[in-house]
């Protein structure tokens, strides 16, 4: 069989659907909730005349099936996610602008890709530090002194540096935080061992406010609301898990502390 007729601007069917699952998997793994991806995917299609699209995602699959006649379906796997909320709003202005812009199938590849590449603009050392800025602020809101402020800035530098690091290697996400429990852990006792000044308690709130699964949780709150009961439900137990998993690292950091009878 031939290639489909072309909309308007010079595109295939083809190439809508490459394009919207090139939006739909970019919005996923920069953290958007299940209900915007299959909106910013559908409304891509249907701007190209392309009403026989129809999209089906969780947190973990894009499905983009064509209903026609001897349609073909495509399926995305999604592995990983992180949090880019500007990349999400990139995405977004681009489906709404698409037509508007002139752009062409090989101008929105180029676009997304580059806009992939600038995705990071703060660096490793960046984020770690806003990691220990923000531990750092959340232990003064609960009421810490100076001592305090210096180690769960401490805590939330290092526990971020070092999951930097393991990223290389691929980890789960659970693995992830039980790590960050970890090593909150081991610092902050570690800081009030030698600083008799430190309050535990400050110190581990503080330091473990920045890696808390709130995103997660309020995208799967959404999805629920919305009517996606699946998305919805995975995504609030996927926070549960992950709030688990640093729990358990603490915990464990204070056991091993424990048996070495430092405390």
């Amino acid at each position: 069989m031939g290639e489909p007729n072309t909309c308007a601007n010079g595109m295939t069917k083809s190439q809508v659907m490459d394009i919207a699952m090139d939006m739909g998997r970019i919005l996923l793994k920069s953290g958007a909730e299940t209900s915007r991806v299959e909106d910013t995917m559908m409304r891509f299609c249907r701007s190209h005349g392309y009403y026989d699209l129809n999209v089906f995602c969780t947190p973990t699959v894009i499905i983009l099936g064509d209903e026609s006649a001897h349609g073909k379906s495509r399926v995305f796997r999604v592995r990983w996610r992180a949090v880019d909320l500007g990349l999400i709003m990139d995405i977004n202005n681009l489906s709404y602008n698409f037509k508007r812009w002139g752009m062409t199938y090989k101008m929105a590849k180029e676009w997304m890709r580059e806009r992939i590449r600038q995705s990071h603009p703060y660096g490793n050392l960046g984020v770690c530090l806003a990691s220990g800025v923000g531990s750092a602020a959340f232990t003064m809101l609960l009421g810490g002194n100076g001592h305090d402020f210096a180690a769960s800035f401490l805590c939330g530098f290092v526990a971020m540096g070092i999951l930097k690091l393991l990223n290389r290697l691929h980890p789960t996400a659970f693995w992830e935080n039980f790590m960050a429990g970890l090593l909150i852990g081991f610092v902050a006792l570690t800081a009030c061992k030698i600083d008799r000044a430190c309050s535990l308690e400050n110190i581990i709130v503080g330091a473990l406010m920045p890696f808390l699964p709130g995103l997660p949780f309020t995208n799967g709150v959404r999805d629920y609301i919305g009517g996606d009961l699946l998305s919805g439900n995975s995504r609030i137990a996927e926070a549960i898990l992950f709030a688990l998993s640093i729990a358990v690292g603490l915990a464990f950091s204070m056991k091993i502390w424990m048996w070495g009878g430092l405390r």
